[in-house]
């Protein structure tokens, strides 16, 4: 069952089919796009472990990096695209929303979505 601060997460996140809401997605490009360096539109893996860095405090190990490949869309070198980010980013909210308030939020927004 959610907690309250799970639906309140729902709420600033998503909509009411579960997809993100407009502000979400800009602040995902936003993102995106400050880790790829290059401007290639993907994420090498140093470009990925940049953002994992600056998000978690640590590098991604060999299996969780196997598990990005695996789980979400990649080019053909297994860089992650922004659709895969997308993805990526898309499950982790279904499953914990709270964890995605507080990826954003060390990104530099704020819970109620403003830079």
């Amino acid at each position: 069952m959610a907690t309250d601060s799970s639906e309140d997460a729902f709420s600033i996140l998503l909509d009411d089919t579960d997809e993100f809401l407009p502000a979400v997605e800009k602040i995902l490009k936003e993102i995106f796009a400050k880790f790829d360096k290059d401007n290639d539109n993907v994420w090498s893996t140093e470009e990925l472990q940049a953002f994992a860095k600056a998000t978690n405090g640590d590098s991604l190990d060999s299996n969780s990096l196997q598990d990005i490949a695996e789980s979400f869309d990649v080019d053909d070198k297994n860089r992650l695209t922004s659709r895969g980010f997308y993805e990526m980013m898309h499950l982790q909210t279904l499953s914990d929303p709270e964890e995605t308030l507080s990826d954003l939020k060390k990104h530099g927004y704020e819970d109620q979505l403003k830079k």
